[in-house]
């Protein structure tokens, strides 16, 4: 088969393809990383610690911070909470669950309800606190740089041990305390007090008494030490004997160590200056990760601080430069991006030829080897010996070569050889884009070809030549193609089409409900005897063929689980489960029930897009998809469900402009606190921005009601008792069916209470009409006050963010466009140092009552801040409609202002206009951003206006 087939296909000869070979790590961490500029006080972490609530507490050189998944909650000196110093080294949860702090000016308890640190007095001049320990029968440590310090239950020192040491770790075993010390290892004995150095001897002839160890594990009957210049000793504290030692020539990256972490065998290993390792205890087996410039999701520094596994088994990684959050179970999923040298970081299309996965970029073809971990790469170019410069669309193993569908047709790749050769043309041949082939299948002996113009193939490989060929009118490309018991299923970018005996039929005209949606069908899977169709905005479309007679069996969108409208490519396991990508997303389906289980959680660390032919066409227990930025793969099974819910916490409470706290979830409203706030969290430490929240407010309401975030503003109610019920999702999108249950008494004014209403029922009903119409009046004022802008009497940004969302969701719902301009008065600083601030906010009333004037009256307009105004244009028909609405309002503004009885004005204004519509289905957010940004460039560019562009 192979010599007649190398026989035909010599038409087109190419040079040897040049392949460099890069050797690849075997395993991956990938990391979410934090720094200041996502809260932290301080980017050099010094410790770490979860709570018995979830919260995760860092200890940095800045302060001390509180971190839920989303937030930090910093605690700095500059707050005046009783800390004398930001530079925390210790943390330690005592058995009573309250929070002990060491800093480098002494020992610090927190108080909850408080919010304050009080002082623990170790000595007269406060010891740098390195290291906190609780034994449950030996009590609570105290390790510093002047020795040892036990406390009584009080707080109160009861001894002080071995003033000469630098403690920097303390482990409990056998009834004795053992210190790793900068002066090497030393063991206490609790009752008496003696301190002894221990001499670290045997097999390893080590003695490390005057090195210095930063850190310890007790892990079965060993210590682990971690040495710096000893590298990690394993210790038998029976016997006093080092029973291992490994160093650099071990296969360590440094043998000075800082930190180490346990996870089941595996022992995590964080050195000073180069990154961390994961060794296998069992296998002696070690993996080493190192910060990447380049790659986001590597480690933040190379210089490991300390090395912390949560209760769920994820991996923190503290550094000086910053802190990483890494879920090991994520380390199943492998990434092959441009930094490993791929020939170009957009990947195409996939193939799998026994251990090998192939895919295709925009700039060569790429082999990745399975079980040795290279990958060969050959790039396309003009020089000899280099693949033809052309996107390869599509891919496909034939024997022991490989089919690549591109833009120059089919190519033949061999192996072996690494030669290039072209397939025969198709009959309709010729040069340009109707040779230009997207999409191709194998199905037994025939070959499907989907082209770019609408063409369609099926080459027959017994009798090397082509069965049939067609054109799909009004489809630029074909996108994939399945066989049916009688003819051909054809996907294109304009819909689904049947071949059958010459016979081309559109499925919409049979199915009304494909008839109203332009469908861009995206790929094609045959599951049982029904066809999934993914399509490129409206989900997913399960179809089923009765005859000759198509059902659509369901169509599933996001309101049926799925995590988006935007569906990339389709994929099977062996098990008949059906794996699916949107456009950032990945997802799995159960054929049975057509239950969605979301996936994405596991990509936090990639801003992957996926591509739609990105995927192994052959059913394997090997997943592989592609898109802009390279290739993920996993076995089927690696993916653990996420059934577990992360706890949810009230975080924040607000009452008017005063923060609170709140204990025991139960919060009492004074009678003047018209306005109370809540901020909730659950603790999802990698995918916080997955999660979704609703309420209950009872007895008011008892459906659960959407959040849209994780913050709940209230207001008005009446003087009751409430229970606000909140509950969250998890990172695949499921509810929980727990609610985190806050208690709210809104306590009534003493003219309201009963005894009150009885006497004003006996007295004088119009003294109780005149108290009832004063109070909500002045509810109804307050409410005002909250929404509108004091100055110019204009919304204000928190109104405009609500108003903004919904109009958002009618313009999706009703399919108008909407469009958003963005103010700012050009040169208003000049004014207001030039006339002053009362000119200026003369400028700015005179500007609000303008702008109400010139807006129709389906609009809205708001102040946002300084000299920033908004508008939202609702029901916009077409271009020219908000052309002249532009137009009118840019006028209107840029007139000349009496400000003064001697000081008048002529004003000009920049104005970014960003659109809503079906190219540009963004959130509230980004289309304010796309406003400012456009903006900005009216402001560069001396326009009176621009309009945001969408890039190509």
């Amino acid at each position: 088969m192979r010599i007649a087939l190398v026989l035909l296909l010599c038409s087109l000869p190419f040079c040897s393809a040049l392949a460099d070979t890069v050797q690849l790590a075997a395993s991956e961490l990938h990391l979410r990383r934090l720094t200041v500029r996502d809260g932290l006080p301080s980017a050099y972490i010094n410790r770490i610690l979860q709570r018995h609530d979830g919260f995760i507490w860092i200890a940095t050189k800045g302060g001390l911070s509180r971190f839920d998944g989303k937030n930090f909650s910093n605690y700095q000196i500059e707050t005046d909470n009783g800390l004398i110093s930001n530079d925390v080294m210790s943390l330690l949860e005592d058995q009573l669950q309250q929070l002990w702090v060491g800093t480098v000016r002494g020992l610090f308890l927190f108080d909850e309800n408080q919010q304050q640190f009080k002082h623990v007095p170790l000595m007269a001049v406060a010891p740098a606190v390195l290291y906190l320990f609780q034994d449950p029968t030996l009590g609570l440590w105290v390790g510093t740089d002047q020795g040892l310090f036990r406390l009584a239950e009080d707080g109160s020192v009861v001894q002080h041990y071995a003033s000469d040491l630098e403690v920097k770790v303390v482990l409990s075993y056998a009834g004795k305390l053992w210190l790793g010390t900068k002066q090497g290892l030393f063991v206490v004995d609790p009752v008496t007090g003696d301190t002894t150095a221990v001499v670290l001897e045997g097999g390893a002839d080590v003695d490390v008494r005057q090195q210095r160890i930063f850190d310890a594990l007790v892990i079965g009957d060993r210590f682990y030490l971690a040495t710096d210049g000893d590298g990690l000793l394993s210790f038998d504290p029976a016997t006093g004997q080092v029973v291992r030692q490994w160093l650099k020539t071990d296969g360590l990256k440094s043998n000075s160590i800082w930190s180490l972490a346990t996870q089941g065998e595996t022992l995590w290993i964080g050195y000073f200056y180069n990154g961390i390792s994961g060794l296998s205890l069992k296998y002696e087996k070690i993996e080493h990760y190192q910060h990447h410039a380049q790659i986001q999701y590597s480690l933040p520094h190379d210089n490991i601080s300390q090395l912390y596994m949560d209760n769920l088994q994820q991996l923190w990684i503290a550094t000086t430069n910053g802190l990483a959050i890494a879920n090991l179970s994520d380390q199943a999923i492998r990434h092959i991006g441009e930094y490993q040298q791929i020939s170009n970081k957009h990947i195409w299309s996939l193939a799998l030829d026994a251990n090998n996965l192939w895919f295709g970029s925009e700039n060569g073809l790429n082999l990745y080897d399975l079980q040795q971990h290279k990958l060969t790469v050959y790039n396309s170019g003009d020089a000899p010996g280099q693949l033809p410069r052309t996107v390869i669309w599509g891919m496909h193993v034939l024997a022991d070569e490989i089919l690549l569908a591109t833009n120059l047709g089919l190519l033949v790749f061999s192996p072996d050889t690494a030669q290039v050769r072209s397939w025969p043309s198709p009959p309709w041949h010729k040069t340009g884009r109707a040779s230009a082939l997207y999409s191709l299948r194998q199905h037994q002996q025939q070959l499907l070809m989907g082209y770019y113009g609408g063409y369609f193939a099926v080459y027959d490989l017994a009798s090397q030549q082509y069965l049939l060929h067609s054109q799909i009118d009004h489809a630029d490309y074909i996108t994939d193609m399945l066989p049916l018991a009688k003819g051909y299923l054809i996907a294109t970018d304009n819909g689904l089409f049947q071949l059958d005996d010459g016979k081309l039929t559109a499925l919409a005209e049979q199915l009304p409900e494909l008839a109203a949606q332009p469908l861009h069908i995206t790929s094609l899977l045959q599951v049982d005897k029904q066809i999934w169709a993914s399509t490129q905005d409206h989900g997913l479309l399960v179809l089923k063929q009765y005859q000759t007679q198509w059902q659509l069996i369901k169509q599933l969108t996001d309101r049926d689980g799925l995590p988006e409208n935007q569906l990339r490519a389709l994929a099977m396991s062996p098990d008949g489960r059906v794996w699916l990508t949107g456009m950032k997303t990945l997802s799995e389906i159960n054929p049975a029930n057509l239950h969605v289980r979301r996936l994405s959680r596991h990509l936090h660390w990639l801003d992957m897009e996926f591509h739609a032919n990105a995927s192994l066409k052959q059913i394997s227990n090997l997943q592989a998809f592609g898109g802009n930025q390279g290739l993920i793969f996993f076995q089927q099974d690696a993916l653990v469900d996420n059934a577990a819910f992360p706890p949810l916490h009230l975080t924040a409470a607000q009452l008017m402009t005063e923060q609170i706290v709140v204990n025991n979830n139960q919060l009492t409203i004074p009678p003047e606190a018209s306005y109370y706030a809540f901020q909730f969290a659950a603790l999802d430490y990698f995918s916080p921005e997955r999660i979704r929240y609703q309420y209950q407010l009872q007895p008011l309401m008892n459906d659960w009601q959407p959040m849209l975030s994780n913050q709940l503003s209230l207001s008005g109610l009446s003087y009751d008792d409430y229970v606000l019920k909140v509950r969250s999702t998890n990172a695949d999108g499921l509810w929980s069916e727990q609610s985190t249950d806050i208690q709210l008494t809104l306590t009534a004014p003493w003219y309201l209470t009963r005894v009150a209403k009885w006497l004003y029922a006996l007295g004088i009903m119009s003294l109780l009409m005149l108290a009832l119409w004063s109070l909500l009046w002045r509810l109804s004022a307050l409410k005002r006050v909250a929404n509108h802008d004091a100055l110019t009497h204009l919304p204000n940004r928190r109104y405009f963010k609500h108003e903004l969302q919904r109009r958002l969701q009618q313009s999706r719902s009703s399919q108008h466009q909407l469009a958003l301009m963005f103010f700012d008065l050009n040169h208003f600083k000049q004014l207001n140092d030039s006339c002053g601030h009362e000119a200026g906010d003369q400028l700015l009333i005179q500007v609000a009552g303008r702008l109400t004037h010139a807006i129709r009256e389906t609009d809205f307009a708001a102040r946002l801040a300084g000299d920033e105004f908004v508008v939202i244009l609702s029901h916009i028909k077409h271009q020219p409609e908000l052309d002249t609405t532009v137009k009118r309002i840019s006028e209107s503004l840029c007139q000349e202002y009496q400000l003064a009885p001697e000081t008048r004005l002529k004003l000009s204004c920049s104005i970014g206009i960003s659109i809503f519509n079906n190219g540009n289905q963004v959130n509230a957010d980004t289309l304010l951003s796309q406003a400012d940004q456009a903006m900005y460039i009216s402001k560069q560019q001396q326009q009176p206006w621009c309009y945001y562009q969408l890039d190509e």
